[in-house]
Parts: structure tokens; sequence; C-alpha cells
């Protein structure tokens, strides 16, 4: 029997057959929920449409006082969102094995026939939205010509200071993007960084260095991860002034040694080239092994004067100096707090008076509060230091994950900083103000999306300053008092589901990475609207009805909206009971929708639109529940997956539950999704998260017995979804960190549909029956659409 780790980190087994969940008598009390909670919408504007409309009343509870806008969660927590990848693409490791990734993604290219037709995907947006940037260089004469990286979109173009884009990858091995760096004595030399080193490793680790000698038309591989040892996710790429040959990078690891395959080394840490990053020489003064390098400077002025920044786990945290070009380095202390409370720092030189030199540092003893330990100055070139944070930033937090700093390149006083928010000293710290404010509305002065990861303050646009972030550029020209977004035409969006209105074709949306839940019922690409904000969750249409449908956020929040009405229905469960739940899987009852299950550990059921909701079940093996299916040939059969791998069904509506079913056959890793034959309630397929094994499933008795109709035929990676068409018996399509897949009879062979879609995760897909349509939703790269008839 199979185990394997749950999201709280104790390991679970699957139970022996005639235990776990099951019989009436386990079943909890009805619990109602305190209210209708009927929530009217001031602006009377439709949250679905867009368009303004009269306002009613709907529910039958007492009148609340009208809240305005959409629901605002708080904001979220980018560390919970890492283990929700960790259990689908890197269990048991810490790392997902992207050279497994790249081989299977080239093995299938060769082995599986492509699918009959000619058409081609075509991006449907949104283009509006934006998603996580990561990094960004400006042309040293030309500053409005700017390269971002995304997360997982790849590096993209703007010649106009991000008022239009253009993607410059596509077909890279991976489109995660840590760090860029320009040449400034050839411009059109353009050096990125693979796999994001945000201390967030809800994405793919990188494959190295890539570079371009046209200003990006054209990139190469230029240094193999596989071939160099480089780390896995590269934060900080630094050319020297004075050699552009000789360069510098930092990265992080969060491979553990134990679960590395021999020879595959993946240690953080400062690298150096001195051939224009061909070959690679791993520093270890800081220690030989894993330690993890955040920000890497040269001295604009000073030849052979380097400052970097480094994490170990104690003492040996901190700033580090070299004045000879790297032979010997220097713990800088004077003035600093005791090396052990150093985290992760970024530091940033004045270009106006480059001994002047600021540090944005995170607080080691916070721990999970994530705090900021200060903003240090030094004005003689790092050799004392003093904190000019005062009380100013105590609410700032998430400093492991954001952390930016940039100073203005003709006042050494001015100097932007920022995690979650961003804040403004003109100076030098004497006084702050905070500039940025993620929680008010878009389109106001001082919104800027949340989670900066990045600052550029380009010398050749004094006051001008570029703000990569969780949502995407926000740009400020009067040196950050007041910001706009320009994100119009940058396509990567992260998703985590996907759903298309089957009465209308062009209603359809799902729930992002930190920018929401959003939709669109225009079917255009550049006016999608969210509906519900923070890391968005789940999101599912009433089939028969596009102005109706249900949406979420992390930890088990669920709102129904309808028309220019939302209402709250989250199931009364306890704070332990959702906080365990990162992304919580909802399924309307196909033949009668106001019959709505959800789950966490256990099942939880309502049967009047989420009026009043019921646990249904025990706790089925401790971990979160990450796949339900009701069948569409008979309701009362209902199919629940687990993140530990494990199956249940009910053959009551959910009334009883069968102990686990999984069997030998599946593999004891994450169900990612079920999906039954609309004709036949028995026949059940499953999709299977993670490596080392096959990844689609078929039962012919509701679960009794599985057999394997993958058969090494898919590529070995983390499947996600899978769908059934209904006109035409025997097709499924999966998707999966590859590709997209077809097979035209149950299962038994398979061909590749992924024709011209980029190489990114593909989490969930929806096929529109009216429409002949296939769509599919990235983690990176938007959502995508395929006409199929």
């Amino acid at each position: 029997m199979s185990t394997r780790k749950g999201k709280g980190g104790k390991k679970g087994s699957r139970p022996s057959p005639g235990t776990g969940a099951g019989g009436a008598e386990a079943v909890p009390e009805e619990i109602k929920a305190a209210a209708d909670r009927d929530i009217d919408i001031p602006p009377k504007e439709d949250l679905i449409t867009g368009q303004i409309k009269p306002q009613t009343s709907l529910g039958r509870g007492p009148r609340k006082q009208p809240k305005k806008g959409k629901p605002s969660p708080r904001l979220s927590n980018h560390k919970a969102r890492t283990v929700w990848l960790y259990s689908r693409a890197a269990w048991p490791s810490r790392e997902a094995p992207v050279r497994s990734l790249v081989r299977e993604r080239e093995r299938v290219r060769k082995a599986l026939q492509p699918a009959p037709g000619t058409s081609q995907w075509e991006m449907i947006g949104p283009t509006n939205v934006g998603g996580r940037l990561t990094s960004i260089v400006c042309h040293p004469k030309y500053p409005e010509r700017i390269w971002v990286g995304a997360a997982g979109g790849g590096v993209w173009y703007s010649p106009d200071a991000g008022q239009s884009w253009q993607s410059q990858w596509y077909s890279q091995d991976v489109l995660n993007v840590g760090s860029l760096a320009i040449d400034a004595t050839d411009p059109d030399v353009i050096y990125c960084g693979t796999g994001e080193a945000n201390l967030s490793a809800d994405s793919y680790p990188g494959v190295g260095i890539y570079q371009t000698m046209d200003g990006g038309q054209n990139w190469r591989l230029l240094a193999p991860k596989s071939k160099t040892n480089i780390p896995s996710r590269i934060g900080v790429i630094a050319i020297d002034p004075f050699n552009p040959k000789h360069l510098r990078i930092g990265g992080v690891s969060h491979a553990l040694p134990a679960h590395t395959a021999p020879g595959d080394v993946d240690l953080g840490g400062m690298y150096t080239s001195l051939d224009g990053g061909i070959s690679w020489t791993r520093e270890t003064f800081v220690s030989a092994n894993n330690y993890w390098c955040h920000s890497i400077f040269f001295h604009p002025g000073r030849k052979g004067t380097i400052f970097a920044t480094f994490t170990e786990r104690g003492a040996r945290n901190g700033i580090y100096k070299t004045t000879d070009g790297g032979k010997t380095w220097r713990q800088l202390r004077q003035g600093l707090p005791q090396p052990s409370r150093i985290g992760r720092t970024t530091l940033a030189v004045s270009p106006s008076k480059p001994d002047v030199v600021y540090a944005f540092a995170a607080d080691e003893l916070s721990q999970s509060s994530d705090m900021l330990l200060g903003v240090f100055r030094s004005t003689d070139g790092g050799e004392s230091w003093a904190n000019v944070a005062g009380t100013h930033f105590s609410r700032e937090q998430q400093i492991s994950y954001g952390n930016t700093i940039a100073v203005h390149p003709k006042n050494h006083q001015h100097v932007i900083c920022g995690g979650v928010d961003l804040h403004l000293t003109t100076d030098g710290g004497k006084s702050w103000k905070r500039v940025t404010r993620w929680d008010t509305d878009r389109g106001r002065p001082n919104y800027a999306h949340a989670d900066h990861h990045c600052l550029l303050m380009p010398p050749g646009a004094p006051g001008r300053v570029y703000d990569p972030n969780d949502g995407g550029l926000d740009v400020s020209e009067d040196g950050g008092l007041s910001w706009v977004n320009r994100s119009q035409g940058l396509s990567v969006t992260m998703y985590y589901d996907l759903d298309v209105a089957q009465s209308d074709g062009r209603a359809f949306g799902g729930g992002t990475q930190d920018n929401g839940t959003n939709i669109t019922t225009s079917g255009h690409s550049d006016d999608h609207r969210e509906i519900l904000g923070g890391d968005g969750g789940w999101m599912v249409f009433d089939p028969a009805n596009a102005s109706r449908l249900y949406a979420s956020y992390y930890n088990l929040n669920i709102y129904r909206f309808e028309g220019n009405k939302y209402y709250d229905v989250s199931p009364p469960a306890g704070e332990n009971e959702k906080n365990q739940v990162w992304m919580a899987f909802i399924k309307l009852d196909p033949n009668d929708t106001r019959k709505v299950f959800t789950g966490s550990y256990r099942v939880w059921r309502t049967l009047n639109d989420g009026k009043s909701w019921r646990a249904v079940s025990p706790p089925l093996d401790g971990s979160p529940i990450s796949a339900i299916e009701v069948a569409a040939a008979d309701s009362r059969r209902v199919y629940v997956g687990t993140e530990n791998g494990n199956f249940f069904r009910s053959l009551d509506g959910g009334a009883t539950w069968s102990p686990n079913m999984a069997g030998s056959t599946l593999p004891g890793l994450t169900i990612t999704r079920l999906a039954t034959n609309p004709t036949d309630a028995r026949m059940l397929f499953a999709t299977i998260a993670n490596f080392g094994h096959p990844h689609v499933f078929r039962s012919r008795d509701g679960g009794e017995t599985w057999e394997d109709v993958d058969k090494g035929q898919l590529p070995d990676v983390p499947h996600h979804s899978i769908a059934i068409r209904p006109d035409a018996p025997g097709t499924l399509y999966v998707c999966n960190d590859v590709g997209v897949f077809v097979s035209p009879d149950w299962g038994q062979t398979w061909m590749s549909i992924t024709r011209n879609l980029p190489n990114t995760m593909f989490v969930d897909l929806v096929y529109h029956q009216a429409d002949g349509t296939l769509t599919v939703a990235t983690y990176g790269r938007s959502i995508w659409r395929l006409k199929i008839k």
C-alpha cells in the first residue's frame, strides 16, 4: 500500500479495506447557516456582465446592509500556494523534476501522432488582467524599451513603456523566469535566468540561463543547468560594468540532497562566469553546502568592488563586500543586526552617489509573520549602516516573497521599496510615505497591485518607476507618488481552474493566482472582470444560466452570484478545517443545480443553493478533497478523490459513503479530476498528478476496479483535468503540464492536440458542446481556445 504526506506534513496511509468513511451513523446533524446572507450591490452593476441593471432582492432572509463593490478577501499566503504545487508536481521531493518535464514533452512530441485537423489554438484572454512578473530591464539609452520576465509566462517586450506588449518566449524549455540583465555596453545582449527565486515554489524550477544577442528576437540556452550545475532558481544576474564577460548570478534551491537524483546537483548560492556565461564556478566562501544568494551589484565607479546578500540559516547570513574582484569577501557588520536575523535582503546603490547603499531586509526571527527587519542605509560604501525604517513598516509583511528597493538616478535621498505595498522617502529615510495600497479601488492613483518583486528607476527617464508585481506592471511618472497599470496585452495570467457557460460560450473565466476570479460574458479577450478577489478558486457556471455561478477563494470561502447580487454561501466549517484547504473543489449536480457539493477533508453538501450546508461525510483520509464528480446519468452516484490519492463514493446522493476504494491500481497520489460517461454513471475516469506512474485511469464499475488507459502513451507529468464529449461517444480530452491530448476510443489510443500552444502548464479544460470548442486554462499564459467542429 502506498503512503504519502498530506498538506499538513503528517504521513498518512490509505485505510485498509473495511475501515474509514461509511455508514449513516457517522453523518453529522444538519448545520444551518446563520442567515440567508442577502447582499445588495449599491452601484446596481451586474457583476457577471458588467452592465447596469435594476436592483432586485433575492432570497428569503432579512435584508442586510448593502456592501459596496465585490467581496474582498484578505491577502493570501504564497506558502500555501507552494504546497498546492508541491502535492501535485514534486512530492516527495521539494522541487518538481523539470528535466523529466522537458524530456517527456520531447518524447511525446515524437511518439504521438497529431490529432486530425488543421485549426490552431487562439489566445482568448485575458489581455487586460496581467499576472506575476519577477523582473525587468530597460534599454540604457531608450528607457521606454523594456523587457519583463513572468513567473510562468516567459519574456515579454514593450517598445513604449508598457503601453503595448509582444511575447518573445513561446517554445523555450520552460517559461518560468526569475531574472533578467541587460549589457549596458551592448544592449542587444540580454540574459534571462530561469526559475523564480521569490521563495514561492509554485512554478517549475528553471533549466539555466538563456541569452539573446539581437534584443530578444532570438534566444538560445547559453548555460544549461544540466551541464553547468547552476541554481535551478536564479533571482539575480549582475554584469560587471568594467568587463561584460564577468557575470555573477545568485540563486536558491528548494531541493534536499536526499531527494536529488545522483549527478543532478542543485545548490543555491553565488556563481561566477568570466567568459560571458558559458562556464560557471560556485563561490563557497559562505558555505560549500546549500545557501542562498538574493542580491548582487557591482559598484558602478570602483572596479573590483561587489556587494551581495546571502542567507545560510545562521551566523553567515547578511551583506558581504569584496574590493578585489571576488578573491576575498568580508561580512559587513557595523550598524547591522546580528547576522542570524538578516533574512532575504535586496540592495540598491545610488547612481548619483554610489557610496550610498540601501538594504531592504526580511526578519528571520519573525518566521511565519515574515516581517521587515529594517531599511538600512550606508553612506560610506557599506562600511557602516543605520536602520532608517523607523516604525513606519510595522505592518509590512511577506518580505521573503515581495522584496525590492530602488534609488532615484539623480537623487540619493529618493528611495522606493516594498513588499506587499510600496513606500517612498525623499529625505534618505527620515520620513516615509506609503504610496500604494493594494486594497483600494483599481484605477485610483495610489493603487498598485500587491506583492512587488522588482523596481527599476531608469537613468534615462528620471522620475519614472517600473514596478513588476503579482498583477503585471505598474508605472509611475512622478517618482512614485501616483501609479497606472500597464498590463494591457500582457497575457501572463496564472489560472487554477476554468469554466465555460454551456448556455453561452461567450461567458467563461476562472480563479487566478492573486488576481481574483475573472470572467467575461462577451467572449472578448480584453474585457475580463474581477468578481472576487484574492487568489481566486474554483468557479462553476450553472449549465442552464450563464448569469448564475459559484465562485470562491482560498480556505473554503464560496460565493453565489446571480446578476447584480452576490451571496456568501461558505460552508460553516471551523477555522482549522477551512485553513487546511487551499482551493476547494465545487461541483453542481447536473440534474439539480440547487444541490452543490464541496469539500475540506470531508464532504459538504447543500440542497438549497448554499442557504444551508451539511457535512455529509466524516473525515475521509485527513487530506483535502481534490476532486468531486456527480454523475449526469445518475446523480445519486457521487465520486470523490483526495490529495492523498484515495477514492470514495456515495450511491445515495451523499447520505452514506464507502471506505477508500482506490485499490492497488491507482498510484496513491493526488487525484486531480474525476469524470463520468454522460450516459453511463458507472464508467468513471480519473486523472492523477505527480511523476513516475500512469496518469489516466478508467473504471467500468463505479470505482470498484480500475484499469490504466494511459499505458505510457501520455507524458509522465502531472495531469490536471479531463473532459468527455457528450456528442461524440468515446472522445476524451486531457490536459497536463506539457500539453493537451485526445483519445477517440475511451482511452485506448491517444493523439496530441497541443499544436501551437506555448510550453506552459495546462491546468483545466472544458468542452463546449453547442459551439464545438475546447477551452484550456494555463498557469502563466492565460486561456486558449480551439475550434473542434
